[in-house]
């Protein structure tokens, strides 16, 4: 009686442990079309009183692989890809007029020059820096594969080797091109997701600058 208890108390040790690892939030690192080839999931933290769900983009400096995160009380923070205010709390930050962090759709960092793009659902595309979202330039048009909107990008990320720019959608597909011609260089493909995550899951997407490892976090189920 006493092995059965203890193995039943061990079960649900186990089974809450297991649990618990499934809920928390996490990031895998990858390719374009593969997105844990480099690794499989690992949790990450999140800023004080903030929840994934808060997210309303991501990138990573080409200049240094810091991960930027911005919030939809327009605010945004610096950190790793497993704690995203290690390097900086939150500050403030500034949209186009017209512009709320609702519209925002998809956000990357060139590595050229680390400048920032966001991409808004009313099809316009701006330039500037982490805290001033249309520094370098106002917004612009931009546009999408065949077939495409904006409601099915679920994330964008800027390549650190070359400024191409990839964006990922909904069914499973993912483009490259330019910040105006999200497919300008290959039409959409194929991309795997771990296992056990969803695209529905995915809070932001970012390509390190250091090695274009494409990095994506997800919101616990």
């Amino acid at each position: 009686m006493k092995r059965l208890l203890i193995s039943t108390l061990l079960a649900t040790i186990c089974g809450t442990a297991s649990m618990a690892a499934v809920q928390a939030n996490s990031v895998s690192s990858g390719r374009s079309n593969d997105l844990d080839k480099y690794r499989a999931l690992y949790n990450y933290t999140i800023t004080a009183g903030k929840t994934a769900s808060d997210i309303v983009g991501m990138g990573i400096a080409g200049s240094n692989d810091h991960v930027y995160v911005w919030y939809k009380d327009g605010t945004v923070s610096s950190g790793r890809s497993n704690d995203l205010d290690k390097y900086r709390q939150r500050y403030r930050y500034s949209l186009p007029t017209g512009k709320s962090p609702s519209d925002i759709v998809g956000m990357g960092i060139a590595g050229s020059n680390d400048h920032v793009y966001v991409w808004y659902k009313d099809g316009t595309v701006s330039s500037g820096t982490s805290r001033d979202l249309d520094k370098y330039r106002t917004p612009y048009n931009y546009t999408l594969p065949a077939g495409k909107s904006f409601s099915d990008i679920v994330g964008i990320g800027i390549a650190g080797s070359n400024d191409h720019v990839y964006a990922w959608y909904k069914d499973g597909k993912v483009s490259s091109g330019t910040s105006n011609n999200l497919d300008k260089y290959r039409t959409p493909y194929s991309y795997t997701l771990p296992i056990g995550t969803k695209v529905n899951d995915i809070v932001g997407m970012g390509i390190a600058g250091s090695n274009d490892h494409v990095y994506t976090w997800f919101k616990n189920p």
